[in-house]
């Protein structure tokens, strides 16, 4: 199957469910309006109630990291999608808060499937197919925000079956590629083996909660504070989606040009600052401006740090359940306090103005991700993942397409006294695969080939995919240059 095959379904499935949560899971909403629970704007309660959805699922990331996890996650998309959104659509009050806590959860659900999915794309490709999904998704909305009110509602209802069928699909090419009958799988990551894999992974979390606070008190204090007239939320958002997608599947569209998508984290926190400087001076007509410099920003933080959290994943064989459950932690809590904080906004004493109280915590959490959480050493580390990545592939696709490689590989491991079996593993693990990937192919148990690697590690004395990487690589070379024979 060929990869133009695999890319219109994946990239419209993620983009189906963006479309849908800017439709019903935003404030305020195009298909419901503005919603408040007793004066709590929906957004706010749709947040906390993902919050503890997404919680969920990185505690219990090992047993939803697996075809059964995929099912029940599928399940909650095209199942409880619509149910969420018909009861939201109709329900009030209690109904409507019980509607909310459903929708929040087949958010998170739909959203770690997409991602979990899209975790398995090579260096670079994660940022692209998550900014063009963004942008299809945007458009999509902009086109059903122009419908007739009911159209608009029964097209939000559908949108969750299409992402689910679309992922049916995608899952379905994407094991006629791979020959891989669980993408979605991905084992755990022994104790502290992030830390060596990406030591900075855990402040680009907390970078990535402060970037969403800002995000979410910018609109939030808009929203409630009726600043911007009707142009707030995804009637900004979408838009933003829409050129962004575009502007990022042009630097990201080839590994090659992966280097480029880092200098998106240096102009990030000037964008944050022109934002909300023009927040503080705007008024309703020129409120556009700042709230689009605002969430071009944030959006651009986000799609390239699941970029490396991604990258991150795949170069040290990390769970993509718990890794993406966490970064989708981060935007959500994020996200939350901002929004907490922007309906705090609204409830100061008539002497103190709301927009630049926001101003002011939004430049507190600004100076706090820029100059002391995620710099420009942070910015080098994630840089260097990528790099090993780049790396990883191009010797496993060197090696396997190189003319002998089979022989190479039973020289090499009879060189170190190899098994069979360890020569098979020594094979996958060339090839850039992980432990549970080995252990499903060769139909053996994770903790037996978890022995095998041992054991190639200790015959080569090596410690890491990388060394034995470089030393195949040399064997190889010193193979070449001592046979006589032609080429």
């Amino acid at each position: 199957m060929k990869s133009e095959n695999l890319f219109p379904a994946r990239l419209l499935g993620f983009g189906f469910y963006w479309a849908w949560l800017f439709l019903v899971g935003v404030s305020p909403s195009p298909v419901m309006g503005l919603v408040t629970y007793e004066g709590v704007p929906f957004e706010a309660v749709e947040l906390a109630f993902r919050l503890l959805a997404i919680l969920a699922i990185v505690v219990l990331a090992r047993p939803l990291a697996s075809n059964a996890g995929r099912r029940i996650l599928l399940l909650a998309c095209m199942v409880l999608g619509p149910v969420a959104t018909v009861s939201l659509l109709v329900a009030d009050g209690a109904a409507g808060i019980g509607a909310t806590a459903l929708l929040a959860c087949v958010d998170a659900a739909t959203f770690m499937l997409w991602l979990c999915f899209f975790g398995h794309m090579k260096v670079g490709e994660t940022a692209l197919y998550v900014a063009l999904s963004y942008a299809a998704g945007a458009l999509l909305c902009l086109v059903v925000m122009n419908m007739e009110s009911g159209a608009a509602s029964a097209c939000a209802a559908v949108l969750p079956v299409l992402s689910g069928c679309s992922f049916l699909l995608s899952n379905r090419f994407y094991a006629q590629q791979t020959g891989s009958p669980a993408m979605f799988s991905e084992e755990a990551a022994e104790a502290g083996e992030s830390e060596t894999v990406f030591p900075y992974m855990n402040r680009m979390a907390c970078a990535l909660a402060l970037y969403a606070l800002l995000f979410g008190l910018a609109t939030s204090t808009a929203v409630c504070n009726g600043i911007g007239g009707p142009y707030t939320g995804p009637y900004i958002e979408a838009p933003c989606c829409l050129a962004l997608g575009v502007l990022l599947a042009l630097v990201s569209r080839s590994p090659k040009h992966a280097h480029k998508l880092y200098l998106a984290y240096r102009f990030i926190p000037l964008l944050f600052a022109l934002g909300f400087a023009a927040l503080l001076f705007s008024d309703d007509r020129t409120f556009v401006v700042a709230s689009t410099c605002i969430m071009l920003a944030y959006l651009t933080f986000e799609i390239t740090s699941l970029n490396d959290f991604c990258n991150a994943v795949k170069a040290g064989g990390l769970s993509l359940v718990r890794m993406f459950g966490i970064a989708r932690l981060a935007i959500t809590g994020g996200m939350l306090a901002g929004w907490l904080l922007g309906f705090g906004s609204s409830l100061l004493p008539p002497g103190v103005p709301p927009v630049p109280f926001a101003v002011a915590l939004g430049a507190v959490a600004l100076v706090a991700a820029s100059t002391l959480v995620f710099t420009e050493k942070e910015v080098f580390a994630v840089r260097g993942v990528a790099d090993e990545r780049i790396l990883q592939e191009n010797v496993a696709r060197a090696n396997g397409e190189a003319e002998g490689y089979a022989a190479n590989v039973e020289s090499f491991g009879q060189r170190w006294g190899m098994s069979k079996r360890e020569m098979e593993v020594l094979d996958l693990l060339l090839k850039g695969r992980n432990t549970l990937y080995i252990s499903q192919q060769l139909f053996i148990a994770t903790g037996t080939a978890k022995t095998h690697i041992y054991n190639i590690y200790r015959k080569t004395d090596v410690h890491t995919k990388m060394e034995l990487l470089d030393l195949f690589d040399t064997f190889c070379f010193e193979n070449a240059r001592d046979d006589p024979s032609p080429r």
